[in-house]
């Protein structure tokens, strides 16, 4: 690749990236086979809101939230609020009983289809490649550096790196990154 790298991929092993690109196709063709994920992507058709959330909720097979009408209307208001791939608003919901950063980005991923889902092995796996990325369930800046990342790494594709399978491209280099070895 001749290819300018983006600030938030600085210091990447290239080979590894290109590496990674050139297996991604492989890694994912199967997600698009992944109904229960499909359905719930495809049930949202408006702006950010608590049915969303419980789309996410559901598909995470989470115990379902059970929130007082006050926090309820917070939670709506910042998700509607936000604007990617800033995640500054959505520190305040870390002060939330039961709320971590992985619950907010499938809140967020499901709300926009823009946001990552904030994954441990994808995590691992951008360190691997030169990355630093830590998963910190209690740290909504190492979230926003995973979604820098993830936004980088979306600029930084090859023209056939990312497949068209109909899916967020958030979500292909997610598990794409969880799968790569």
């Amino acid at each position: 690749m001749n290819q300018v790298i983006p600030v938030s991929l600085y210091g990447v092993d290239v080979d590894k990236c290109e590496s990674f690109y050139s297996v991604l196709p492989g890694l994912v063709e199967d997600s698009v086979d992944d109904e229960e994920y499909s359905k719930a992507i495809f049930t949202i058709q408006s702006k950010a809101s608590m049915q969303h959330i419980k789309v996410a909720e559901n598909w995470s097979q989470r115990q379902p939230f059970a929130f007082p009408e006050e926090v309820t209307n917070e939670i709506e208001m910042i998700v509607r609020t936000v604007s990617y791939p800033d995640v500054a608003l959505l520190e305040h919901l870390l002060t939330i009983d039961g709320i971590d950063t992985q619950r907010v980005s499938e809140w967020m991923h499901f709300s926009t289809n823009l946001y990552p889902i904030y994954s441990q092995k994808a995590c691992d796996t951008l360190s691997e490649m030169g990355l630093e990325t830590p998963y910190k369930l209690d740290d909504m800046a190492s979230y926003g550096l995973y979604v820098s990342r993830i936004e980088g790494l979306k600029m930084y594709a090859p023209a056939k790196g990312l497949p068209e399978i109909g899916l967020p491209r958030s979500r292909m280099l997610q598990l794409g990154l969880e799968r790569f070895e």
